[in-house]
């Protein structure tokens, strides 16, 4: 398998599996308080790190260096606001939100990355996010709080500008776990301070059904998929690996459709349509630069 191809599959199981974390963080914040499932989300990622480093005998190892402080930190944001946002908000209007992600993602991949776009890849770009929003748009999100809609906005700026710090701190010879134990390690500290000082972390109040949900979505989406995601930025672009993400409020869509059903109208139809035919379409035109690339480099 080309490296191309490894990103791309990567990177579409790293979006399969976030997809389900809306819908599951939900269910947890019904019966505990988001400050208390941020803390659970990063000790859970923390410990499904440790063991899968055991497991497959590579040893995790702790990276203490400035850029990994820095990216913990705005990961730390990214995730309160994530939790304070979803408490707020319905996963459907999370998933809407969260398309500005790919907005930020484009944005700081060439103010921070220096990443360079064709006109035809900036006019993908600009109908797959399009194509996002008309698949999510059902009128609801005039639904959502003032508050939720601000501190879901900020937690997809967070997220997105950590992982332009792993894109320019991730290499092919240090271990995605290990980025991802060490990231995690120093944001719990971060997230305890907000929780004792902003929530109400030492009080009795766990409900056993809300502790396993988050756990349950942080382990499948705040580990393996975030771990998919670092070895997919290893052979794709970041502008190009961020894009192809928009794919979650279809698949969120899907598996929310059981327990919060939505009626599709044209606009949601053509919408998926042009999301994917964008995504296609921008994935091929990368494939081909980079067949160019390798001719002019041999």
């Amino acid at each position: 398998m080309t490296d191309l191809k490894k990103g791309y599959t990567y990177n579409f199981l790293s979006v399969l599996m976030m997809a389900v974390g809306p819908l599951l963080s939900k269910f947890g914040l019904l019966h505990i308080s988001p400050s208390k499932a941020a803390v659970i989300n990063t000790i859970a990622i923390i410990f499904a790190s440790f063991l899968w480093g055991k497991l497959t005998k590579r040893t995790v190892t702790f990276h203490f260096e400035k850029e990994i402080i820095l990216l913990a930190l705005f990961n730390s944001l990214g995730v309160i606001f994530l939790f304070v946002s979803m408490n707020l908000l319905s996963p459907v209007q999370v998933g809407f939100l969260g398309r500005f992600y790919t907005v930020f993602a484009v944005i700081l991949s060439v103010l921070l990355l220096g990443e360079r776009m064709t006109k035809k890849e900036i006019s993908f770009i600009i109908l797959a996010i399009l194509g996002a929003f008309m698949f999510v748009n059902k009128g609801g999100i005039g639904n959502a709080t003032l508050l939720g809609s601000i501190f879901a906005l900020v937690y997809t700026f967070f997220f997105a500008l950590t992982n332009i710090f792993i894109k320019k701190t991730l290499s092919k010879d240090k271990s995605s776990n290990s980025i991802l134990f060490t990231n995690n390690f120093i944001t719990l500290i971060f997230v305890m301070v907000y929780a004792v000082i902003f929530g109400d972390l030492f009080d009795s109040n766990y409900s056993v059904e809300g502790v396993s949900f988050i756990i349950l979505s942080s382990v499948i989406t705040g580990f393996i998929g975030t771990i998919l995601l670092y070895e997919a930025l290893k052979y794709l672009r970041f502008s190009i690996a961020n894009v192809t993400r928009a794919f979650s409020p279809i698949l969120l869509a899907i598996i929310s459709f059981p327990f919060f059903p939505i009626e599709l109208t044209i606009l949601n139809i053509t919408g998926a349509i042009l999301l994917l035919l964008s995504i296609l379409l921008l994935s091929l035109g990368d494939n081909k630069k980079r067949n160019e690339l390798k001719k002019q480099s041999a």
